[in-house]
């Protein structure tokens, strides 16, 4: 029995360890190719190991997804934005204002365009061959080899002490143009491949290499000895821009909360509302019935009197009165409905004057009767003295 058993359950583990291998083997799950430069991307050509290594020197590192026209208030923070597209000029404009309020900015772009600080010329001359479409495709292919090559990059000494020779692979054939109040970091025999502005109270640099913060060449030559110093300083806050990589989000209401007290909420909130439906509550006026609300002096009053004085109904108009009265006085004093006049005329002392005790007496007792019936002036008057009865209990 026990090796039966046993039997069982390897044969049963076998055959769970195939399912999964040939599950994973058939359908090998496969890693989301995310676009370059991102901070949050372990490709080789994200930037997530930059991120993570600064976040161990500055005190916060966070993305931000919003516009820049959104850059929160303050000083001492620092942007960076690594090959941003689709920049614009309102962008610029926005960045420019953040900046002279005494915050810093880092763009790394390998052909930066529109910057008022600086501008951008060609090395090597474009390409002027007069073979045509051919010669200039000739051209540009030589040109990505030049500057694809490993280059000795000279360091300003306001920027990092270099006592040994540092290199790095430059891929742009664009350089800054040196000149103007921009400060030269480093450059390479070609040109300036990265400068910075000061702007008001803080400042703008502009370096040319975004490919040396790739996880992939970070490591290369002395690409992080080259990029490294540009974050030396210390900020309240550093932001790195995910908004021109695609990843931006609209400011709202619901954007100042994070997404997991948002979820959060949302889930609680939807707990009440299932939790109300079950304990039937309801939102809402609440359909009362009309005849719940009907009083006397109503059309339907109204009705049931002229029906009773067409057809002569008095004297039984007047005993629904009159048992009206003794409900209400079984409601008010406990009186049996059934009592007599006297009985009532002694639960009447001490609780109404004697005027009043006699009113009561008297329309208790049968109304008086004529030959054809009970009169028209004598049913008004006892039907007013009824109504002036009942009113009087009933604000007791």
């Amino acid at each position: 029995m026990t090796k039966g058993l046993n039997k069982l359950h390897v044969g049963l583990a076998v055959s769970i360890l195939l399912f999964f291998a040939l599950g994973y083997w058939l359908a090998k799950p496969k890693l989301p190719d995310l676009p370059p430069y991102l901070s949050f991307s372990a490709d080789v050509d994200g930037t997530k190991a930059w991120k993570e290594l600064l976040a161990t020197k500055q005190s916060a590192v966070k993305e931000w997804r919003l516009d820049w026209k959104h850059l929160p208030g303050g000083t001492s923070m620092l942007l960076v934005a690594i090959q941003p597209s689709a920049v614009t000029k309102s962008d610029r404009e926005h960045l420019l204002k953040w900046v002279q309020a005494g915050n810093d900015a880092i763009i790394f772009d390998r052909e930066p365009q529109g910057w008022a600080s600086w501008e951008t010329v060609r090395v090597d001359g474009g390409p002027q061959d007069a073979r045509g479409a051919l010669g200039e495709l000739e051209q540009l292919g030589k040109q990505e080899q030049q500057v694809k090559a490993v280059s000795t990059i000279r360091v300003s000494a306001d920027y990092a002490s270099a006592d040994e020779t540092l290199t790095g692979k430059v891929e742009t054939s664009y350089r800054l143009q040196p000149g103007g109040s921009g400060l030269a970091l480093f450059e390479d025999e070609r040109g300036v491949l990265a400068s910075r502005v000061q702007e008001g109270a803080g400042s703008i640099t502009m370096v040319l290499t975004p490919t040396w913060l790739q996880n992939g060449t970070i490591d290369e030559a002395s690409h992080f000895e080259l990029i490294w110093p540009l974050f030396a300083k210390s900020w309240d806050a550093v932001w790195v821009d995910e908004t021109h990589h695609g990843y931006g989000t609209k400011p709202g209401l619901l954007a100042v909360y994070p997404a997991w007290l948002v979820l959060a909420s949302a889930q609680l909130g939807l707990a009440l509302l299932l939790w109300l439906w079950l304990r039937g509550k309801r939102f809402g006026p609440v359909h009362t019935p009309r005849a719940w609300t009907v009083r006397r002096g109503d059309e339907g009053v109204h009705a049931v009197a002229a029906w009773y004085e067409r057809l002569g109904y008095r004297r039984e108009a007047l005993a629904q009165q009159q048992l009206f009265l003794r409900q209400l006085l079984y409601q008010r004093w406990g009186l049996s409905p059934s009592a007599s006049v006297l009985q009532a005329a002694e639960a009447a002392r001490g609780r109404m004057p004697e005027a009043q005790a006699a009113q009561l007496m008297r329309l208790l007792a049968e109304p008086p009767v004529e030959s054809g019936g009970v009169s028209t002036t004598a049913f008004v008057q006892r039907t007013r003295e009824m109504g002036e009865m009942i009113a009087y209990l009933e604000k007791e």
